[in-house]
């Protein structure tokens, strides 16, 4: 009888402990899940267009926002559900989970992949259009490292973000 209450109380202590190193992995209130890995760069929906990551676009699809008229009505625009465009200029080194896309100057956006979900091919370059959420975001010097650790270019302290649900890579004309 001793020994069963013995390898009872064992399994019961190992499930705990288990249990509490999991909940390491889950992100912070409104924080992004890191230890998720995204998918493949795999387009999920090819168009006429181009090639479609993250979820599929729906129909019609939204009528783009260049990324410097999101700047020229910032208060319009942030917090906005919609279509934004411009040219990719940066993508993520390590696992291409951000890019940013970048107007006619060099107004831009970091584009993160909703929830880490997936990722988008490490060498996209050309225009694109990216369907999300448009923020403005204020970075502490641990997030600037991340992002430097990740190959970004002197990201800024304050930036504008899109959570991206999808992005259309259009094919070069």
């Amino acid at each position: 009888m001793r020994t069963v209450t013995v390898l009872a109380l064992s399994f019961l202590l190992c499930g705990i402990a288990s249990a509490h190193e999991g909940a390491h992995d889950t992100p912070a209130a409104g924080g992004v899940d890191h230890s998720r890995k995204p998918t493949g760069a795999t387009p999920v929906q090819t168009t006429d267009a181009g090639a479609v990551y993250g979820a599929p676009l729906a129909t019609p699809a939204a009528e783009p926002v260049a990324i410097d008229a999101a700047y020229d009505d910032l208060a319009a625009q942030v917090g906005k559900d919609g279509a934004w465009s411009g040219r990719i200029t940066q993508v993520c080194q390590k696992m291409g989970c951000w890019l940013v896309l970048t107007g006619e100057g060099d107004r831009h956006a970091r584009v993160f992949m909703h929830d880490h979900a997936y990722s988008v091919p490490k060498d996209a370059s050309g225009r694109a259009i990216v369907y999300g959420t448009l923020s403005e975001k204020q970075l502490d010097a641990k997030e600037v490292q991340h992002l430097k650790d990740d190959g970004a270019k002197a990201p800024a302290e304050r930036e504008l973000q899109i959570d991206a649900r999808s992005v259309l890579i259009l094919k070069s004309a």
